[in-house]
This record gives C-alpha cells, structure tokens and sequence, in this order.
C-alpha cells in the first residue's frame, strides 16, 4: 500500500498534465473537425441574422429591433466562444497548470472576453473613423494584433516555464512549495480581509501573471465584432454596433467562464488527490512540475501559431464582409489556418 502510493501520485500528476495537454487539443484539433466545422456553419447563420437585423434596425430603430439585435448578438458570443480558438486554449491550460481560485477564473474570463470587445471597438474608431479605412483594410490589420498576442502568448509561456523551473531548482526542505498552493487557495480570503499593509510578493507576481494572461488573449479582437462594428459604421449606427459588440463580449465570457469553472474544478480535484497520498512538500514539487508542462504547451501553442500566422499572413475573415447600405454582403469563404487560431 505504501509502496504503491508514490506510483498513484504520479499517476494523478501525469492526469493533470495530460489535462493541459488535451485543453489544447480539444479546440479544433483531430476527431472534433466535424463539430468545429458546424460550429463555424453557426457562427456564419449568426453573422447573416447580426447584418439583417443591425440593416433593419437602421431603418426601424424601435424597442423589438434593439431587443433582436441584443439577442443575436449574445447568441454569436456564446457560439463563437464554443467554437476553436487559442485564447481558450491558453486561460484553460494555465488554469489547468498553474492553478487560481473560482473568482480569479471568472474575472479573467470575463476580463478577457470583454477586452476582446474593447479591443474591436478601438481598432475600428482608430482605422474606420480616424484613418478612414474601408472594414476589408481594418480586417487586415487584425493580423497584425493576432501576430503581437501570438508572441505575448509565447512570452507568457516562457515566463511561467522560468518561474516553475526556479520552484523546481529550490532546496527540497523549503516551504515556498506549500505556500505556492496556499496562496491560490486563499485568493478570495486575501482580496476580502481587511489589515493588509503590504503585499505579499508572491502574490503580486502571481497577479502580474494573470494580468498578461489576460492581455495576451485579449489582444486579439473578435473578427465578428470588427465585421459588425464595420457594417454598423456604414449604415451610420456606429453606438447601436458598440452596445451589440459590448453585450457580444458578454455571451462569449460567459461560455468561456464555464470552461474556466471546468479547469478549476478539475485542479482541484487533482490536488485533493495528490495531498491524501502525499505530504505539501512532494505536493508542491508536482505541482511546480505540472506547472512546467503547462507553460512549455502555452510556450509550443504561442510559437506554432505565430509561424502559422507568418506563412499565411492574409487569412480572410470567418464570416464576411459587413454591408453596404443597400443591403447585406454575401458571407466570404472560410480560410484555412492554425485550427486554434480562430
């Protein structure tokens, strides 16, 4: 039995890393081809039903209009959320690996969804309004970003390798390893109780980690929402464009707050299994090892996709060219590219 327990707490140790690993395949990648090419199908249908309803609202802007073009533009969110992409991919693994609370997973869920969204909304008022770009011109410029959060995904990669590796390199003894795990579960006790006068370094560097998670994912805009935003500058309802894009965000920080959720719980069930079978001391050396294998997956997906985005520098958009005034755009055809780069 004794001897037996070290082999299990391998094994549940190997189980979080193959966690990481499949967050990473899970979205787009091998036997889901079928369920992701429907999902895009989805988005699409959304995309026609954001054209005819922001093209009506133009002519009719009544309560009804407001509430269809609200509704779908959720609906979009939650579906384009569902469907492949390397910002899951990354906030699922660095939960999976380096660990947070419940409401740190939620707020970097909705952090990210939502800077997605203001990130939309500056590329098309910066470009569309100050420049006087066409949509198809600020569309290509999204490559550009999708190049800088590729690289700051690399970075955050390699960041979390050195710092799981300085973990590892630590003297067996050190109670660092320990603190490590208390400091994720007690993020909510720490921000909520009063008489703090410093903070705790840690801490801090843990906070400036989440920070660039979300930046890195964040970056990068929803083609969607560019595409709207450009169809509601045409039909000059550019406000009408922001409150859908805005409540757009919303829906995919919902979904992707789920997936979150997900990881958390799946940490922490592994967790639960490693210190039944092992003191904080080998617990806190796994988890510094799990740690290591989700920075070096986020390091290998921030590196593949930016090769991916240099050899196919003008991939089209998913989902068309937003409308003229005279009525809406037939959709584009979908590009190929890195199946977690939508």
């Amino acid at each position: 039995m004794i001897a037996g327990t070290p082999a299990r707490a391998w094994w549940v140790g190997l189980g979080l890393l193959a966690l990481a690993a499949l967050a990473l395949l899970f979205f787009g990648l091998g036997g889901l081809q079928g369920l992701t090419l429907q999902l895009v199908a989805w988005q699409r249908d959304f995309h026609r039903a954001l054209t005819m309803a922001i093209t009506e609202f133009s002519g009719t802007p009544s309560p009804a209009a407001w509430a269809t073009l609200l509704g779908i533009s959720f609906g979009y969110g939650v579906f384009h959320a569902a469907g492949p992409g390397h910002g899951k991919a990354v906030l699922t693994t660095y939960l999976l690996s380096q660990g947070g609370a419940v409401r740190r997973a939620l707020g970097l869920s909705f952090a990210a969804s939502l800077l997605q969204g203001l990130v939309a909304i500056g590329l098309v008022v910066v470009l569309v309004h100050g420049l006087g770009w066409v949509t198809r011109q600020a569309m290509g410029s999204v490559a550009w970003v999708e190049q800088a959060s590729f690289l700051m995904v690399t970075l955050l990669g390699g960041w979390l390798c050195l710092r799981a590796i300085r973990q590892l390199r630590r003297p067996a003894g050190a109670p660092a390893h320990a603190h490590h795990r208390h400091s994720h579960d007690h993020d909510h006790d720490h921000a909520c109780c009063g008489g703090h006068h410093h903070v705790d370094p840690h801490q801090a560097a843990d906070w400036r980690t989440a920070l660039a998670t979300v930046v890195a994912i964040g970056i990068r805009p929803c083609s969607g929402g560019v595409l709207l935003l450009g169809a509601a500058t045409l039909l000059g309802q550019f406000a009408a464009g922001v409150a859908a894009v805005m409540v757009m965000a919303l829906g995919t920080a919902l979904t992707v707050s789920g997936l979150a959720l997900a990881s958390v719980m799946a940490r922490g069930w592994a967790e639960r299994q490693l210190e039944k079978q092992n003191g904080m001391q080998r617990l806190g050396r796994l988890l510094s090892w799990a740690a290591l294998g989700g920075g070096l997956a986020i390091m290998t997906l921030g590196i593949s996709l930016s090769i991916t985005g240099v050899a196919q520098p003008t991939s089209g958009p998913l989902l068309g060219e937003p409308p003229a005034r005279t009525g809406p755009a037939e959709p584009a055809s979908s590009s190929s590219g890195h199946p977690l780069g939508g």
